[in-house]
């Protein structure tokens, strides 16, 4: 668990430490041959095989997937935030409480710009619009109207399975009579969620698709495509299989989500699960997947990519080898940001949400 969480971030950093082991393995063995000598070069070469072995991994996995690693860039990390949206603004208020958003503008762009609506990941419990921060003005500074969506967060005996899909439609709604004041080209439009924002950011695009979804807050937008990364698909199998992190265990943020056990609550389950809204209208979706998944058994979501493409949807599953959940929010220009960064970009680019200025 821990080394998977490791690899995507740490790995260049690894195989130069190994290296550097081995040559002074060999300056000591040179020197005085010695049986401890000896150990230590046949432990650095191992070292030095095995994280060169899954760091090329984790660089050729990505440029399969038509992404790019910069090996030297990923050696100096640097923090997830880059100094805040440009505006937060409220959205709407809910219950007493204002429901926001974080906006990006965007920069290098001619005309109005392609918008991406982004959901937050944090298990239903825990997040926020700025959590990705270093992302968001990533996009924005490559010509996107970035626009990161508030929802209701449970907290303890308050569930928010209900309320937390119809804030983020209410979001998407206001984006909808918002964007093209923004700067942004409403038809042009993606949803992007992580974890539990990519739960919601996929059903919220499939029911829009199909007519389906309604909200207070006007016509909710449907987009011309989805990207999710370990993506909250199936809620049961994370309740039952996810590995149990100290104050975010599985159970935990499922049944505080629910308002109790799955087994006990099979119609929320059913509304909340991913597969309950697979149609063969749905928006074309990325799904980036970490191999070594603990929180969202890796399993689960390939298994929804299955199904989604069985049911008529145009599915694009790349799995990142040797990582796991949020493999690319330690560090802006880790090796698994930049996977996440450079795929999504290309995706984009193909499904015609590239800026205008965009290379």
């Amino acid at each position: 668990m821990l080394g998977s969480a490791l690899w995507t971030t740490l790995g260049p950093h690894f195989v130069l430490l190994s290296l550097l082991a081995l040559g002074l393995g060999l300056y000591a063995f040179r020197r005085r041959p010695r049986k401890i000598t000896v150990l230590a070069l046949v432990l650095a070469g191992c070292a030095s095989i095995g994280s060169g072995f899954i760091t090329g991994t984790i660089m050729a996995a990505t440029n399969m997937a038509g992404g790019n690693i910069n090996l030297l860039s990923s050696l100096f990390l640097r923090s997830m935030t880059a100094g805040g949206p440009d505006e937060t603004v409220t959205v709407a208020t809910i219950d007493g409480r204002p429901l926001q958003a974080a906006i990006y503008r965007p920069a290098l762009s001619q005309g109005a710009a392609p918008v991406l609506m982004y959901v937050h990941g944090g298990g239903f419990m825990t997040g926020s619009v700025t959590e990705t921060d270093a992302d968001l003005r990533w996009f924005a500074d490559l010509g996107w109207l970035v626009v990161s969506i508030d929802y209701r967060l449970f907290p303890e005996g308050a569930p928010t399975w209900d309320l937390a899909p119809a804030d983020v439609a209410c979001g998407a709604a206001w984006l909808n009579s918002n964007a093209a004041r923004l700067g942004g080209d409403i038809d042009r439009l993606a949803f992007l969620g992580d974890s539990a924002g990519g739960n919601l950011a996929i059903n919220l695009a499939y029911v829009a698709a199909r007519g389906e979804v309604q909200s207070d807050c006007g016509d909710v937008p449907i987009p011309s495509t989805v990207v999710v990364q370990y993506p909250a698909v199936d809620p049961l199998a994370i309740y039952e299989h996810g590995f149990p992190v100290r104050g975010f265990e599985p159970r935990m943020l499922v049944t505080g989500y629910l308002g109790g056990s799955p087994h006990a609550l099979p119609d929320r389950v059913r509304a909340v699960s991913s597969f309950t809204h697979l149609h063969d209208r749905a928006p074309p979706t990325l799904i980036l997947s970490p191999e070594k998944d603990g929180l969202v058994p890796a399993w689960s979501v390939i298994r929804f990519a299955e199904h989604a493409q069985q049911a008529g949807v145009d599915v694009e599953l790349v799995r990142i080898p040797f990582a796991n959940h949020v493999y690319n929010q330690i560090a802006a220009n880790s090796l698994g940001n930049q996977a996440r960064r450079s795929i999504t970009l290309r995706y984009l680019a193909e499904s015609g949400l590239a800026p205008k200025s965009s290379h």
